[in-house]
């Protein structure tokens, strides 16, 4: 596949869809870090200053998917209309630092977010819940999900326990289950983990039993993973559940657990983010995944070398906006081999 840079000819191309075929309008626009605030499909903080490859999404009523950048963690806003959710709210595993926590903080406050519909948890990982209670305690919170597994860790011990004495909204969610929307025309739909959860011996494993959720907006959909493995991949395949989705939230930070080839197959994404830490200490993103990305598409970014990464369509269309300049030949460089 030839490599292309952000800012060249157009890279539109039609994706396969059970639904019909749906056209990427925006390859990349960069967004530079300033003080100002542009409201892109639901918001992004700077003014985009790059020529872009395809016409930006400017819909009020678009659906966007915020990959913040927050290093070695994920968060992950969805927004339409003016209402927000977030899908995990993690830390980097250097607690006394709150970076992530700060750089999300930064983000929710350029868009002048007051209250999240609901805080999605995929599961009870550090750099996955290590500044959700933070969130509650300083945005309004609609309802909390996650996957019900118990665990001892002193941040989700300390999570549950403000949420019980806020008499804050919880709920579990497994495959099956639909999540009450707040957008109108959105359907969010949890495909993974299993009722009775994906077992690793004698307990639950963690990463295997991410929430994972596919959201879909008229004719564009969006998978989010969280850190969902092969045995999690493998079951969704099995139990037959309709994973084709345009754009792909990468599962585990890109990392050789996740990402099977049949599992991207089943999933033929025209967009792949995923979500890193600059210079981490795992090696995300590695050598596997990255190579079975590239041959499925040329739109691929990730936020240790992109910043923020935005996606939204109006339905019928998407656009990718990154904070820094995207190279693509940067992009598909793995840290390290696998191990």
């Amino acid at each position: 596949m030839v490599a292309k840079k952000s800012g060249r000819t157009s890279s539109a191309r039609k994706k396969k869809s059970k639904n019909m075929p749906k056209q990427i309008a925006a390859a990349v626009v960069v967004i530079a870090a300033a003080v100002c605030v542009l409201i892109f499909g639901g918001g992004m903080a700077g003014p985009a200053t790059s020529t872009t490859l395809a016409p930006l999404i400017t819909d009020e009523h678009a659906f966007s998917m915020h990959v913040i950048d927050v290093g070695q963690a994920d968060a992950i806003l969805l927004s339409k209309d003016g209402k927000f959710a977030l899908v995990d709210a993690g830390e980097t595993m250097k607690p006394s630092e709150r970076e992530a926590r700060d750089k999300l903080f930064a983000y929710l406050d350029s868009l002048n977010v007051t209250r999240l519909e609901f805080l999605l948890l995929t599961h009870q990982d550090y750099d996955h819940i290590g500044s959700a209670l933070d969130v509650l305690k300083k945005y309004e919170v609609g309802t909390v999900y996650d996957n019900g597994v118990v665990h001892t860790s002193a941040t989700y011990e300390k999570l549950m326990t403000h949420i019980l004495d806020q008499k804050i909204p919880y709920r579990v969610v497994a495959a099956g289950d639909v999540i009450t929307s707040p957008w109108q025309g959105v359907t969010l739909e949890v495909l993974s983990p299993q009722k009775d959860l994906i077992m690793s011996g004698k307990n639950p494993d963690i990463n295997e039993n991410s929430v994972v959720i596919k959201a879909v907006y008229q004719n564009v959909s969006y998978l989010l993973t969280g850190d969902a493995e092969k045995k999690a991949e493998e079951a969704m395949l099995a139990a037959g559940e309709d994973l084709n989705a345009d754009i792909l939230k990468a599962g585990h930070h890109g990392s050789s657990t996740s990402s099977t080839q049949k599992f991207l197959n089943a999933v033929s994404p025209a967009v792949i983010v995923i979500s890193l830490g600059e210079g981490n200490e795992y090696g995300h993103p590695h050598k596997e995944p990255l190579e079975r990305f590239v041959q499925m598409t040329e739109h691929i970014y990730r936020t240790d070398m992109d910043g923020d990464v935005v996606v939204t369509t109006d339905g019928n269309v998407y656009s990718v906006v990154t904070r820094k300049a995207h190279i693509y030949e940067n992009v598909i460089v793995p840290n390290q081999a696998a191990a």
